[in-house]
């Protein structure tokens, strides 16, 4: 059945500084950078958000400054958002090589674009970066940390621009339409974004240890896999369903964090036919091995740190769902009202990692 017609692109208003909009588009590959859209004097122009402490922050090149602020945007910008799939939207988000837009491009591929600005999405070994194309003289710009760069010509090449496809559902889509038949697999985790309070999800949790844990006094004892950002750094931490709702938990500097944490992502159990890998909760001494490896722990990366999740064994036997610092033999949880760690020969003995293991013929990216 062919998709309906496709519907407009949704950018949601967003205040800076509150909660990301539901279900809010992420730059391809990336964790925690979301496409956005701000107006100066009625022009358009695309810049690049990030969740901070759960709270949206963001970054937009203009004339020759960085504009992050609240001052300086005048108080909200807005965000992509895609909301269900291709069944009701009539399309999904494809990136493509900006050196391919002309033999990629028709009424069934379409630019995603505000008047004469469209989002590019930069890679590069000093962190990649999202900025727009000023379709009157190609040159795209962008800007981080204060300073704003230009690129034209040649250089845009090898970016990568998003499209609206309206033919049939994404490689790995195994909605009704698309079919039970082969799919491409997966090689990467899915996080799914959502916000502490919103309804508890349809779509099936990664749970620690796939079980009910004997954990400790008035701590929910079904917990799924969570991340949240504070300072740029990535935070792993537990969730759980607490009355139908999105209920969580995180540590951070000492610091318990249980109530307004705001925009966090859970990741997702894909099915068997969609994932190129399994998870498998394997003991840390295993997962934190050098060299060649079957199981590789599941693990968030960025400039500040690269975190992990596991189950530690606590005193009296119980266990809980921690952030997991492997490559330094650290744990971390929250529990009445501070974070508990353990360093060294104490978490690595207590701890389970939870990992994965690519199957025949798949990879894994990330």
């Amino acid at each position: 059945m062919p998709n309906p017609p496709p519907k407009e692109d949704t950018w949601a208003f967003q205040p800076i500084g509150a909660p990301f909009p539901p279900s809010p588009v992420k730059c391809m590959g990336e964790q925690n950078m979301y496409v956005a859209l701000w107006y100066k004097h009625g022009k358009p122009i695309h810049g690049r958000s990030w969740n901070n402490g759960g709270v949206v922050e963001c970054s937009f090149p203009y004339k020759q400054a960085e504009l992050t602020t609240k001052q300086q945007l005048e108080g909200q910008i807005q965000v992509l958002q895609y909301v269900g799939d291709h069944n009701n939207q009539g399309f999904w988000y494809e990136w493509i090589k900006y050196k391919d837009r002309i033999e990629k491009i028709d009424d069934k591929h379409q630019l995603v674009r505000c008047g004469d600005s469209f989002p590019i999405f930069w890679k590069r070994a000093e962190g990649n970066l999202l900025g727009y194309v000023d379709n009157k003289t190609e040159e795209a710009w962008f800007s981080f940390n204060g300073k704003v760069l230009k690129q034209v010509g040649p250089q845009l090449n090898d970016m990568y621009i998003i499209t609206r496809n309206c033919i049939g559902g994404p490689p790995s889509c195994d909605c009704a339409n698309c079919g039970s038949g082969p799919k491409v697999r997966v090689e990467r985790d899915e996080w799914m974004d959502i916000r502490e309070g919103d309804a508890w999800p349809t779509r099936q949790l990664v749970k620690a240890l796939d079980k009910t844990l004997d954990t400790l006094p008035g701590v929910n004892p079904d917990q799924y896999v969570a991340l949240w950002y504070m300072q740029g750094e990535p935070v792993m931490g537990r969730v759980w369903n607490e009355g139908g709702k999105v209920a969580a938990n995180f540590s951070w500097f000492n610091n318990e964090y249980t109530k307004n944490v705001g925009s966090i992502q859970l990741l997702v159990h894909l099915p068997d036919n969609l994932r190129g890998f399994d998870y498998g909760w394997i003991s840390f001494p295993e997962a934190a091995k050098f060299g060649d490896k079957e199981w590789h722990p599941v693990h968030v990366n960025n400039h500040k740190g690269d975190i992990s999740v596991g189950v530690v064994n606590v005193s009296g036997g119980k266990q809980i769902l921690a952030k997991v610092d492997v490559r330094n033999e650290k744990y971390g949880y929250g529990y009445q009202g501070k974070e508990h760690t353990a360093s060294a020969k104490s978490c690595a003995d207590n701890t389970t990692v939870l990992c994965r293991k690519a199957k025949p013929g798949c990879k894994l990216d990330g």
